[in-house]
């Protein structure tokens, strides 16, 4: 079959799968099996056994389920909320002080969990009926747990990062240094972005009001302590180059147990949960890469990877033109798949015409990731509004996703920041190997 027929009826069947309700693992596998049969018959379906492979016996894909049984853990066992008690306690005096401690709060624990939705759902648990009870707008409230749940795939470490760079072939190392000053510079336009609201419309949140004892606050804050030294020994084994990141995230999921036990939270009925649902992610990610992989070397087989790369250059887009219009199909994208299926599709026919533009690979995964943040809170399928409207316990969806926007023009703020100073990206990975 034509290639340009082949790449129409490809589209065609993979969105009319997802818009069906299809699984999108079942989604990209079954299209790629098509796509083998229809350009190479029965003979190219030989190739699948050794895809299913390769994808499943990936070393570095082993830390995917250690960060995942890390975060479970310390989420579950209840570490998470002594943390935001800590967070509201050395925050709550600020104007808008426990909005801040949304922010705060999922920028550190997204840095334990490396999920956003994991993230959100851990810290609005928490936080929604403390601040609906001390009188907070809930439009505000939702927008920053959503928002800062999206914190989650950005600081490390991320899970979209690993699997970014064993798609690209990229150091994860490298890339998780490469997100540090941009997860903590976005996490500061948050912040800013509530203090500014609250200026402007006082009536966002309650007056503040110190009323916790001196000797409370100070027990409170020391519940920040054990996830930051937790932290600072899975990113710092990392940075250092003491362990790889494989190894890290088994010395995370170590360290958590020790945690539940240190806050004699640690049960069988706590840890089997845990387990349960690090299997039940772990398998959706894992299918996920396979079934995209499966699509990824049908792609190849047939040319049409090479095609559409050659169709992309002939447009004769300069390096920025090119840039900001994958931006827009991301945008786009994002607004009907999840980051995860958004990257694996896109990726292999993207990348070699992203390496003929010269973007640097660590630099474009920290945009990328970025830009599936985005996707994370627009709907129709933004996996955060959904997250925090099933815990809001009655909320409007509608105030969820309005309460949400102004976060997503700050993301597309921080890409357009990125893009004019790479450096911010780029200058702590390059410090640390020199």
């Amino acid at each position: 079959m034509d290639t340009g027929a082949l790449s129409v009826l490809m589209l065609v069947t993979l969105f009319g799968c997802l818009l069906l309700g299809q699984w999108t693992a079942f989604a990209l596998g079954s299209v790629g099996v098509l796509v083998l049969l229809l350009s190479k018959g029965l003979i190219g379906l030989t190739s699948i056994s050794s895809v299913v492979w390769n994808s499943a016996n990936s070393y570095i894909l082993i830390s995917i389920p250690m960060f995942l049984l890390m975060g479970e853990i310390i989420l579950r066992s209840g570490v998470s909320s002594k943390f935001y008690a800590g967070g509201v306690a050395l925050l709550g005096r600020l104007p808008g002080g426990l909005l801040h401690a949304n922010i705060a709060s999922c920028a550190v624990f997204s840095a334990v969990s490396g999920s956003s939705v994991a993230t959100a759902a851990s810290v609005g648990t928490v936080a929604i009926p403390e601040l609906r009870k001390a009188g907070y707008n809930d439009r505000a409230l939702l927008g920053s747990l959503a928002a800062g749940g999206t914190l989650g795939i950005l600081i490390p470490p991320s899970i979209v990062l690993v699997l970014y760079g064993a798609l690209v072939d990229e150091s994860i190392t490298q890339l998780f240094v490469a997100a540090v000053v941009p997860g903590l510079i976005m996490s500061a336009l948050f912040i800013v972005y509530i203090a500014v609201l609250v200026m402007v419309n006082p009536s966002v949140a309650p007056p503040t009001a110190d009323r916790m004892p001196a000797a409370e606050r100070r027990r409170a804050v020391l519940h920040l302590v054990p996830i930051l030294l937790l932290l600072l020994v899975v990113l710092g084994g990392i940075y250092g180059g003491f362990t790889t990141p494989t190894e890290a995230s088994a010395v995370g999921a170590l360290g958590a147990i020790i945690l539940a036990a240190a806050y004699r939270r640690l049960t069988w009925a706590m840890f089997r949960q845990a387990l349960t649902a690090t299997v039940k992610t772990s398998c959706m990610v894992s299918l996920v890469i396979i079934g995209a992989q499966i699509l990824s070397t049908a792609l190849t087989f047939s040319g049409v990877s090479r095609e559409v790369s050659e169709w992309m250059l002939a447009l004769g887009l300069s390096k920025w033109a090119f840039f900001t219009a994958v931006m827009f199909l991301y945008l786009v994208l994002g607004c009907f798949v999840d980051g995860l299926s958004m990257m694996y599709m896109t990726l292999p026919v993207l990348l070699p015409v992203i390496k003929f533009m010269e973007f640097d690979l660590v630099w474009f995964g920290v945009v990328m990731v970025v830009i599936i943040e985005v996707g994370q809170i627009t709907p129709p399928v933004g996996l955060n509004l959904f997250t925090i409207h099933g815990i809001s316990d009655g909320a409007k969806f509608s105030d969820v996703s309005a309460g949400s926007f102004p976060y997503v023009l700050l993301m597309l703020l921080m890409i357009a920041v990125l893009a004019v100073w790479p450096e911010l990206a780029l200058w702590l990975p390059q410090t640390l190997k020199d």
